[in-house]
């Protein structure tokens, strides 16, 4: 097995400061969570951390992109699917672990609350949105079309968002609720997103 690359061990140190980053603004938040203190958590140096990011800003803007990243490769394989609503219908239990998972949903739900004090991030996390509802626009008239329904832009629109408002939903759900009975819960969201994906 070959030995890695320069660029693989630079990304591979690039998630690791990611990584850091998210467990210190989970634990601290974005204002309490310094750069000494993310570089601890990494094991590196402040020096080797700001070679790779400027500022807290640029590691939000990171973990934002690789959540988006994320969620487009399932996007992606789902559009690729024989039956593209079946494949959503099969992902809603992927979904909603995911949404529920405290730790995960507390770092969303920071990076929301500071997008919603600085308006550069405010910016960033528009942006990925934006392209996340495009997304969910092309699986719902994929899968809305291969059953011979077309709906006008505007309502596809309306329930592309009506779709990520239930699993925004799901993370302000799980801090909110615990103990949440996710069979249930994923058992009732399949049945929304069926509505969704219905003429």
């Amino acid at each position: 097995m070959a030995p890695p690359s320069d660029s693989e061990r630079a990304e591979a140190r690039r998630q690791q400061v990611l990584d850091a980053a998210a467990q210190c603004f989970r634990g601290h938040g974005f204002h309490g969570a310094s750069m000494a203190e993310i570089a601890r958590t990494a094991g590196m140096s402040p020096g080797h951390i700001y070679n790779l990011f400027q500022n807290k800003e640029d590691l939000i803007a990171a973990i934002v992109a690789r959540d988006q990243a994320n969620w487009l490769a399932k996007a992606e394989a789902m559009l690729r699917a024989p039956d593209v609503a079946q494949a959503m219908l099969d992902g809603v239990q992927q979904g909603v672990e995911e949404c529920t998972a405290a730790a995960d949903a507390a770092l969303r739900l920071e990076v929301a609350a500071e997008a919603g004090r600085n308006p550069k991030l405010a910016a960033i996390v528009q942006a990925a949105d934006a392209a996340s509802r495009e997304r969910c626009k092309a699986l719902l008239r994929l899968a809305l079309r291969q059953r011979g329904v077309e709906l006008e832009p505007t309502t596809l629109c309306a329930r592309a968002s009506a779709l990520a408002a239930i699993f925004d939903g799901l993370m302000v759900r799980c801090v909110r609720e615990s103990g949440v009975d996710r069979a249930a819960l994923t058992s009732e969201i399949r049945r929304l997103v069926q509505a969704l994906i219905e003429a």
